[in-house]
């Protein structure tokens, strides 16, 4: 049964919740919930399009109502193409998804506080609240793991690390002075409203890993991954593609190596373990 919020983006009639892709069934996207729902979606809605027309058949857009919601949904292997954070790429290889592409930058965790405030560095976190999407993110693995190397720093003891809906949610409680600081990332920041990235500033991380990873389900069918790795190769030549990347502060596309997977290991390692101890 899916643990996701639906969200039906085509006039097509959806599957049913337990049945299996067929060959002319649809073809369900597993959003990763980055940023408040109607956003995304309007956000993704033209990769959407352009994987339907390439493959003829409906696709549809999924998200979770959180980070975990949307891993457990990975791990049950109930979406047939995933646009996922790459430690939950590495999972999902794992269980049968082949990797194809993921976004042509590094995924760089930022601090970001209010504009004027004093916080300038790191270091100064300690006994700070800090937001996060999620601790399940990539995003907020990393700050983690690099507040704790570079400055000794840990969650839940030298700061107060706590959980809101989205990245956004976050930005905007710093931009409104509701908290000291906030984990987002450069193609967040661009996907906000302007009025909230005028009220911030931030600082980068100096630990990054790959972008987000897209990846199909080997169930598809050799064909069918042939067809939606090849449009995904053509999308940035698109008007469509040329405006998603846009929005979306992404700069493209580029083949996942197995580098890629290699980088992203030790953190997928890092949330099984999490999800294993309930920590």
């Amino acid at each position: 049964m899916f643990r996701v919020v639906l969200v039906l983006v085509t006039a097509m009639a959806p599957m049913g919740a337990d049945a299996e892709p067929r060959p002319s069934g649809a073809v369900r996207v597993g959003l990763l919930p980055t940023i408040a729902t109607l956003s995304l979606l309007s956000l993704y809605d033209p990769l959407r399009q352009h994987l339907q027309e390439a493959l003829g058949r409906p696709v549809e857009l999924y998200t979770a109502p959180n980070f975990q919601a949307y891993l457990d949904d990975v791990q049950a292997e109930e979406f047939d193409v995933l646009v996922a954070a790459p430690h939950f790429g590495v999972l999902a290889y794992d269980r049968g998804y082949v990797p194809l592409y993921h976004y042509d930058q590094e995924l760089t965790p930022l601090i970001v506080v209010p504009k004027g405030s004093e916080l300038r560095e790191a270091a100064q976190l300690r006994g700070r609240r800090v937001l996060t999407a999620d601790r399940l993110a990539a995003l907020s693995v990393v700050a983690e793991t690099w507040l704790w190397v570079d400055y000794h720093l840990r969650a839940g003891k030298d700061y107060d690390l706590r959980e809101v809906a989205s990245h956004s949610t976050a930005i905007r409680a710093v931009a409104i002075g509701d908290a000291d600081a906030a984990i987002s990332s450069p193609s967040v920041m661009q996907q906000v409203p302007e009025d909230l990235r005028d009220r911030v500033v931030f600082f980068p991380s100096r630990l990054h890993m790959p972008h987000q990873f897209i990846l199909a389900h080997a169930r598809l069918g050799d064909e069918a991954v042939r067809v939606i790795r090849d449009a995904l190769g053509r999308f940035g030549d698109t008007e469509r593609g040329k405006a998603f990347f846009k929005a979306g502060g992404f700069k493209g596309l580029v083949p996942i190596d197995a580098d890629d997977i290699r980088r992203a290991r030790p953190y997928a390692d890092m949330i099984s373990h999490k999800s294993r101890s309930g920590n």
